[in-house]
């Protein structure tokens, strides 16, 4: 089998790691093959090795390149929030939007942490905190601004993340609710939640 015509060596690393994502998904780190992905691509089994030196190197290179892509499009989703609210909503907006969208990626991106290697892991879990370190700045900067107050603002984080990532898992494109619908449900459930955690520490003052 050789490589697909006019294909150059950009788009057959595109080609690998989205046939990658779909071999992870189905069959986990430990059950796919390289040969299998080779296949998938339309190249020789060798040719991986032009791109990745082991099976290894290609799941590094698969969870880093979702992490990098999602902590892009968080950056041009806050260029334009003025104020710790508009910032919020951005965040929101921006990580459900990518969860609907990258389902495969994201439980990917989840489940096969377990199979990197000590050093490899710590690299990726590195842009993870990068990613969470966001909201929390957020959180931090509302609360400086008077919008809110969080008591724990690394458990808020956790908290406030963990609720939006499970959209991944139940969301249908065939839905009753569309992908805008549902960011908003999720952006009134965050701002009521940090809003209620406000007034609650008002009542508790007085």
């Amino acid at each position: 089998m050789t490589r697909k015509t006019g294909s150059s060596a950009e788009k057959t690393l595109a080609a690998i790691r989205r046939a990658g994502i779909d071999r992870l998904y189905k069959q986990g780190f430990a059950g796919m093959t390289l040969r299998e992905l080779a296949a998938d691509v339309g190249i020789q089994a060798g040719s991986l090795y032009n791109h990745f030196s082991n099976k290894q190197e290609l799941l590094y290179s698969i969870l880093i390149f979702v992490m990098t892509e999602l902590l892009d499009e968080l950056k041009l989703s806050l260029q334009s929030a003025k104020d710790p609210h508009s910032a919020l909503m951005a965040f929101v907006e921006c990580h459900v939007i990518f969860h609907c969208d990258k389902r495969k990626e994201v439980l990917v991106s989840t489940t096969e942490l377990r199979s990197l290697t000590p050093e490899n892991y710590r690299r990726t879990i590195e842009f993870r905190d990068q990613y969470e370190k966001q909201l929390k700045d957020i959180l931090i900067w509302g609360a400086q601004e008077n919008y809110w107050q969080a008591v724990d603002y690394k458990i808020a984080t956790k908290l406030i993340l963990g609720m939006m990532t499970s959209v991944g898992v139940w969301y249908r494109t065939d839905g009753p609710v569309d992908k805008t619908g549902i960011v908003k449900i999720y952006q009134a459930t965050v701002d009521n939640l940090l809003k209620n955690e406000m007034q609650s520490l008002r009542m508790h003052a007085l």
